[in-house]
């Protein structure tokens, strides 16, 4: 049985969204909805501060407008990524430099993050896909000995961790989405964490067009944007944190089920998760042998309505999507990543989903592999 805690979280909160909508917003006054939410987000990942923005996006923008990395610089990237990851870079006129990934796991292959160092390198981008961390000590020596900054694309690892450690909140500065389909989700929305108060304070002024709201007289001295999180979703936002444990418990039960349900499938094996690794389970991440990948299992799959990253969303090396040539990004290789993703079956689940929709997938997973194996046959026949 795999108990929702989604009614009860609706039930029980939606009496104060709704007195909230009967409420005109004042304009003029202090945002006490995105204060409160920033508080608890603060108080609920053990960082100093949070900023709430409206969208993954916007988070990564500010980060990296705060941190003035600019035209002429370069970030390390992870190939193994979405474009999502890497686009406010070009905002920014700053370079993407994609790096590969390791054979086997979502890390970088650190042999080939060296050798994409050079004099214009700033930053490190690590992108947490489908809530998988990196080896955390590993990743944070690497930056430290090459006096690079940290920024975290956490925008699908809400809960996940390392030896304890929120991911988001191991660099100087992590960046996460709320757009519906995460964990915690407002429609749209995002934030960024930090222990910075410097930082924090400049991703403030980013969000709402370099406004001081301390001075107006000393506004605007540099560009800003529109990146506001609207008050509802603020308080849409702080509910669901309250529930952030429940809704973690829930994915992971998801999670299992579907891996108990899928144990007996020859040639494909859940994802290998390191020791001090807890993840969140956004997408319960299995990986397939060669022979699967070969037949575009994961497309198959798509067709037949059991959405993964893969087969339904076409993911691959972030590279090689047309933003970033001609000159915008690297357009070396990253033969890692690519057979990776080929193996890859990540698939995509929703917060509603219960034994009876999981069953659906299980079962349409062991029909393709089972027309698989028919067409084997016919061929040898």
């Amino acid at each position: 049985m795999i108990p929702s805690p989604y009614p009860h979280l609706w039930q029980s909160d939606i009496a104060a969204v709704e007195e909230f909508l009967f409420h005109p917003v004042n304009p003029f006054a202090p945002a006490k909805q995105t204060l409160a939410f920033e508080a608890a987000l603060a108080q609920y990942l053990d960082v100093r501060e949070a900023v709430v923005v409206s969208s993954g996006t916007a988070a990564l923008h500010c980060a990296l407008a705060a941190l003035g990395i600019g035209p002429g610089d370069e970030v390390l990237v992870p190939a193994l990524s979405v474009v999502m990851s890497s686009v406010p870079l070009l905002y920014q006129q700053a370079r993407p430099i994609f790096v590969d990934s390791a054979p086997d796991r979502v890390d970088f292959d650190y042999a080939d993050l060296e050798r994409k160092l050079t004099d214009k390198t700033r930053a490190i981008l690590p992108v947490y896909l489908w809530g998988c961390a990196y080896d955390m000590p590993r990743l944070m020596q690497f930056a430290e000995q090459q006096h690079l900054v940290v920024i975290e694309d956490a925008c699908q690892a809400h809960g996940s961790a390392w030896a304890g450690k929120y991911l988001g909140t191991w660099g100087d500065i992590g960046c996460f989405s709320m757009r519906d389909g995460k964990l915690m989700a407002t429609g749209e929305g995002g934030f960024v964490l930090t222990n910075h108060r410097k930082l924090a304070e400049r991703c403030r002024a980013l969000r709402s067009h370099f406004v001081n709201g301390r001075d107006p007289v000393c506004s605007y001295q540099h560009l800003g944007y529109n990146y506001r999180l609207s008050e509802v979703q603020a308080l849409i936002g702080h509910k669901q944190l309250k529930h952030l444990d429940a809704i973690l418990a829930h994915r992971h039960a998801q999670a299992v089920y579907l891996r108990n349900g899928l144990a007996a499938v020859q040639g494909v094996e859940p994802y290998h998760f390191a020791q001090d690794e807890r993840p969140n389970w956004f997408s319960p991440l299995f990986v397939m042998d060669e022979d699967l990948a070969r037949k575009e299992v994961a497309k198959r799959l798509a067709r037949q309505g059991v959405h993964n990253s893969v087969g339904t969303f076409g993911l691959r090396p972030a590279q090689e999507w047309p933003v970033f040539q001609s000159g915008k990004g690297s357009s070396q290789t990253a033969p890692h990543a690519r057979s990776f993703l080929s193996r890859t079956l990540a698939l995509t689940l929703l917060s509603h989903y219960g034994p009876e929709e999981l069953d659906t997938i299980i079962i349409t997973i062991n029909a393709v592999m089972e027309e698989l194996r028919d067409e084997e046959n016919r061929g040898r026949a």
